[in-house]
């Protein structure tokens, strides 16, 4: 089963040691540059980074944004590793984000973003009812929106 840990001196080595594929590393930034964001954003109080788990074994990561005044929950980083792809942990981290955001009840929009030509992500969001809401030129990404209430 699939479950969002936080990050620790427990699997802090594993999270970091995680990888893509050669050809994916342009659509996310590596881990350790996102916990060390989290640590900048440290007195936001709204970035959490967490290990994607299956049983004991990390297979990814993803970094959640949330923003109360908004009320939007946002994936602002995901990766699968390369060797836990096409086995259904995206969607599954997606859905599991998804209950996460209609469990705290404050939250009206639920944001994924993904870098252009990142076509699998493309389509597994609006496989799970995304639809577009802009495109981002500076990041070169598509905001994909999701209504929650």
């Amino acid at each position: 089963m699939v479950g969002f840990v936080e990050i620790d001196e427990n699997n802090f080595y594993e999270v970091v040691a995680l990888e893509l594929k050669e050809d994916q590393r342009k659509f996310v930034a590596p881990n350790v540059r996102s916990i060390a964001e989290c640590y900048l954003y440290r007195n936001d109080n709204d970035v959490f980074p967490y290990a994607i788990q299956d049983g004991e074994k990390v297979v990814g990561f993803i970094l959640i944004d949330l923003d109360e005044d908004a009320h939007e929950f946002m994936i602002w980083r995901m990766m699968i590793d390369k060797k836990y792809q096409h086995l259904g942990y995206g969607r599954a981290t997606v859905e599991m984000a998804l209950e996460m955001a209609k469990k705290e009840g404050k939250y009206d929009t639920f944001i994924a973003d993904y870098v252009k030509g990142n076509d699998i992500m493309g389509h597994m969001l609006e496989s799970l009812g995304f639809v577009n809401h802009s495109f981002d030129n500076e990041n070169n990404e598509y905001v994909m929106h999701f209504k929650l209430n």
